[in-house]
């Protein structure tokens, strides 16, 4: 049986970020400017609602709540601003496998729309409804026994079970994570769908799966604290100054939305500048992995493409 090397798994991503920054900052650019998009049709609705929670802390009239048809507006546009984004989420993760496992089709960052980016956007679209029906199918049985158990007056009965069925749903659900990880691959490859043909290539790997899931997260956790702690400390520092001084704060975050939001473009701007290449990055870190597990795991005739 076909091995896997995680040390290799793992460093593909880096290794993407150094033979590959322009596809990052491509990538990052798609991600970050559809953010600010968002952002963008929702601020209106935002700085309504800030504005009348402003005016009734500040004991004035209350201000008149957004009318239905508005809020329904703004609902329907953040639906579709997900579904859009779960799009570009899908077409953004085939590039990525794209430069794995074709790095001659390097015109416009590996972007792409096509078969593999439709199919890898309807399964996450799909997987997403089975995932909502199966954890109510599954958590109805474990709240009714531990249900039973509370109104037993067996109250640490309750808890254990409750607790171990969670843990026996998540733990299912990241076996087949295990065992799907590489149909995005699989279709980038030869653009066909490879549902099937995924759970049978993953057969006899699921461990070794999991384990680079697991550093994945370990890995990405760890740079966010970092960068966490980074912005932190910028942030503090911005604050500071624009505000005239931290005693100053609460008067700075007084001010009308409009004026507030003047103050801080100016930090955003900086904010979604350095995200580009960071979230370029994250992405690349994430997903090119499996992209290089299902070259290791390639049959003869199609693992001769990548040497």
């Amino acid at each position: 049986m076909t091995t896997i090397s995680i040390g290799d798994a793992i460093g593909e991503g880096f290794g993407l970020i150094r033979r590959r920054p322009l596809a990052i900052l491509g990538w990052g650019l798609a991600r970050v400017a559809f953010t600010a998009a968002t952002l963008s049709l929702m601020a209106p609705f935002y700085l309504e609602t800030f504005r009348a929670a402003a005016a009734r802390a500040s004991g004035g009239a209350a201000a008149a709540p957004p009318d239905l048809s508005s809020m329904m507006a703004m609902q329907g546009a953040s639906w579709l601003s997900s579904i859009v984004g779960m799009f570009l989420g899908a077409v953004l993760s085939c590039a990525v496998w794209r430069a794995v496992l074709h790095p001659e089709r390097r015109q416009f960052a590996y972007l792409r729309v096509g078969a593999p980016e439709l199919f890898m956007f309807l399964l996450t679209f799909g997987f997403g409804i089975v995932l909502v029906v199966g954890l109510l199918i599954l958590a109805l049985p474990i709240a009714l026994i531990a249900g039973i158990a509370f109104a037993a007056h067996a109250a640490a009965v309750g808890v254990i079970l409750a607790v171990l069925g969670g843990f026996a749903v998540l733990a299912l659900l990241v076996w087949a994570f295990c065992r799907f990880s590489l149909v995005g691959p699989m279709m980038v490859q030869d653009g066909k769908f490879h549902l099937g043909d995924a759970w049978a290539l993953t057969k006899g790997h699921a461990g070794t799966l999991f384990a680079v899931a697991i550093l994945l997260i370990v890995i990405l956790v760890a740079l966010e604290m970092v960068i966490a702690a980074i912005g932190l400390a910028v942030g503090v520092a911005f604050l500071g100054q624009a505000a005239g001084g931290l005693s100053h704060v609460q008067t700075f975050f007084a001010q009308p939305p409009e004026q507030l939001l003047a103050s801080v473009t100016p930090a955003l701007i900086v904010v979604g500048l350095v995200s580009i290449p960071v979230t370029g990055a994250f992405l690349a870190i994430l997903s090119a992995p499996w992209a290089r597990i299902y070259r290791d795991l390639a049959q003869p005739d199609v693992a001769a493409t990548f040497t």
